[in-house]
């Protein structure tokens, strides 16, 4: 004899299946509308880009430091934080060269979270993503997911300040855009469920890998969020 189905189960996952097959679609359309973009573009000229992008990362050692200190410099206003409108800009900000299509040498998700006095701060789409020129960082967001993908032609390390400085939100080990340690809050740092000190700027990010940011004020404990479920093609 079948078993009886249970309606909110089967209601759940039909759900499930839906954002996952919006979220393919979505995808789907906009690595059409880059491909296309690029078609027009001479096969030297993308040679030209994939040496850009080994030229801006000669100095790896470095790297770390630099994101930081640019996303230090970046805005402090208060959430939410919307993708900027000149992802071009920000991402020449985070020292990442904008491809006409999504490489593949390097490709890796990352998941990242900021929860602020117990609530939840939007990480966006369309981070590194320039609509307008048709152009896509390295480093990127489809989605407000809070899934950040690496996909680059060169084999590197990326870090959550690099991110961070393509968001156009402050961050060091004082500061999450308006939140501050000055301001009387306290920055706590997961990566996959393990406090982790120093700057998070410099955190590398890393495959399946958890990363969230919690902000608590006074005598509030942070505690890690529970582990991110990724979607089924990830």
């Amino acid at each position: 004899m079948e078993a009886k189905k249970n309606p909110d189960v089967t209601a759940a996952r039909n759900k499930a299946a839906a954002v996952v097959a919006a979220h393919r679609a979505k995808e789907r359309r906009r690595r059409i509308l880059l491909i296309s973009g690029a078609g027009v573009v001479a096969v030297g000229v993308v040679a030209g880009v994939v040496i850009g992008v080994n030229a801006s990362h000669t100095t790896p050692a470095n790297a770390a430091g630099d994101a930081s200190a640019a996303a230090s410099h970046s805005s402090t206003q208060a959430p939410p934080w919307a993708a900027p409108v000149d992802a071009s800009v920000r991402a020449k900000a985070a020292g990442l060269t904008m491809l006409t299509a999504e490489g593949s040498a390097e490709h890796i998700h990352t998941h990242l979270s900021i929860t602020a006095d117990g609530k939840a701060i939007t990480v966006p789409g369309d981070i590194g993503i320039d609509l307008s020129a048709q152009l896509i960082s390295p480093l990127h967001t489809h989605d407000a997911t809070g899934i950040v993908h690496v996909e680059s032609p060169v084999v590197k390390k990326f870090t959550l300040g690099e991110v961070f400085t393509e968001w156009d939100v402050a961050l060091a080990a004082d500061r999450v855009g308006s939140y501050s340690t000055g301001g009387g809050y306290t920055l706590t740092t997961f990566v996959n469920g393990k406090k982790t000190s120093g700057d998070p700027a410099a955190i590398q990010l890393a495959d399946h890998e958890d990363v969230d940011i919690v902000i608590t004020k006074g005598t509030e404990t942070a505690t890690a969020p529970a582990a991110f479920t990724w979607p089924a093609g990830y």
